[in-house]
């Protein structure tokens, strides 16, 4: 059974298979509108976008691309948005997305490290202090946003994109009862990136040469990003795959982390969540209707 990946989308779910993409979203008078995008992956198309280390920073980007695509088509369906953002629009979205993401879990926690510790006579320590600072940023903005009553709705379709990919990874069939029954958290969760991100990066940076220069200290950290993610995501291709205590313990530390963005999700959500995979792992050639 091949692997899928996906992501919660507003009132729906994106699923992403090898070949495709689809999309289910619960509509305002109560049907199942999905969609499927034919897309072969880029890992699938180069051979270079499967190398170790490469290929984490090529999955990251062609996730993201497909997450924020199926993010503005569901506001679109769900009347939150009048119309669909472009290509373009889009990208330039994850561009200023990525930048105040590199200001406030890189460029700030490296700041505030500075004022307490000395990063060129305790490079590890300096560090692994700014590691536990973005991950109280990064909890504390989880548990503010996770209060809100829309947030918490797709937090649950997130649970309910995990257990249906669980399903159909174990090759159960995908009714609503098989799904429900599937962990919520999942080893290979977004979530879980970022959480191996922040550990990547204690190793990573604590390698950076002359700290003690300023503009180095933070221009570096943006410099070996591509080497952060793409450690962070071999990390979470092994930790998914082996059952040793250093995976386990690795999966431990992922599931902390989804606790703040994975929810227990309703029948009628796994509903959506068994379409949308249904509609991804379909053959090219069969068309998808709209329920």
């Amino acid at each position: 059974m091949k692997q899928i990946g996906g992501s919660a989308a507003l009132e729906g779910v994106m699923m992403k298979a090898s070949d495709a993409w689809a999309l289910a979203v619960r509509l305002p008078d109560g049907s199942i509108h999905v969609e499927r995008h034919e897309e072969t992956a880029l890992a699938q198309r180069f051979a270079w976008a499967r190398w170790p280390l490469v290929r984490g920073v090529v999955a990251l980007f062609d996730a993201l691309s497909v997450s924020y695509r199926a993010l503005s088509r569901s506001a679109q369906l769900v009347g939150e948005e009048e119309e669909e953002l472009s290509r373009g629009a889009l990208y330039a979205t994850m561009a200023v997305s990525t930048l105040i993401g590199i200001a406030l879990f890189i460029l700030l926690p490296a700041g505030i490290s500075r004022v307490f510790v000395d990063a060129a006579a305790h490079p590890v320590l300096f560090n692994a202090l700014a590691g536990v600072f973005k991950a109280l940023i990064l909890v504390g903005y989880l548990v503010m946003i996770g209060r809100l009553p829309d947030i918490q709705r797709f937090f649950m379709y997130h649970g309910a994109e995990h257990k249906a990919i669980a399903a159909y990874e174990a090759g159960l069939e995908l009714t609503v009862e098989n799904v429900r029954a599937q962990p919520a958290y999942h080893p290979r969760c977004g979530t879980t990136f970022i959480a191996f991100v922040i550990l990547s990066s204690i190793v990573v940076y604590s390698l950076l040469p002359r700290p003690d220069v300023l503009w180095w200290l933070f221009l570096g950290r943006v410099a070996l990003l591509p080497v952060v993610a793409g450690v962070a995501f071999e990390l979470l291709r092994f930790s998914a795959t082996h059952t040793d205590p250093i995976s386990r313990a690795l999966r431990w530390i992922g599931y902390r982390f989804q606790m703040l963005t994975v929810k227990e999700p309703t029948d009628d959500m796994i509903e959506v969540a068994i379409e949308s995979t249904k509609a991804a792992v379909a053959a090219r050639a069969k068309a998808v209707a709209v329920a």
